[in-house]
């Protein structure tokens, strides 16, 4: 599930981030995205089936790609919950190479972000003010 979020007031930071230097600006940038993160992935451990708890305790944050002024970030189940992905869409049950039935999709990623996204956007921009502010 790819998203993208455009923080109010962002050219106003886009240009003060672009003033710092680049390391700073990534660490920046870096922190106050992963604060908002949080807040999805904590909605989404919540949500999570807890047949075992395994998939619960698993839904993790992690940074797949940065450059100065961008994050993207995968927000999902980890190694341990692998299967989190048939739990969202459901899937077929398949023995000796035949479809034998389907498990409907108990979805708890998407609604996790529907519920939380401008939560999570208010927490980067609060973030990075905070931050932007420090470093005036």
């Amino acid at each position: 599930m790819r998203v993208r979020m455009k923080v109010e007031g962002g050219d106003k930071l886009a240009r003060r981030l672009q003033m710092l230097a680049e390391e700073t600006a990534r660490k920046h940038m870096r922190e106050a995205v992963l604060e908002g993160a949080e807040v999805i992935r904590v909605e989404a451990s919540e949500k999570a089936p807890r047949k075992t708890g395994t998939l619960a305790e698993d839904i993790q944050k992690e940074i797949k790609k940065q450059t100065k002024s961008r994050v993207e970030i995968h927000v999902g189940p980890g190694k341990k919950g692998w299967y989190g992905r048939l739990v969202e869409e459901g899937h077929s049950i398949v023995q000796n190479k035949k479809v034998v039935g389907h498990v409907s999709p108990k979805p708890f990623l998407r609604p996790a972000f529907d519920e939380k996204t401008d939560e999570a956007q208010n927490v980067i921009a609060a973030e990075l003010r905070r931050r932007l502010k420090a470093d005036a």
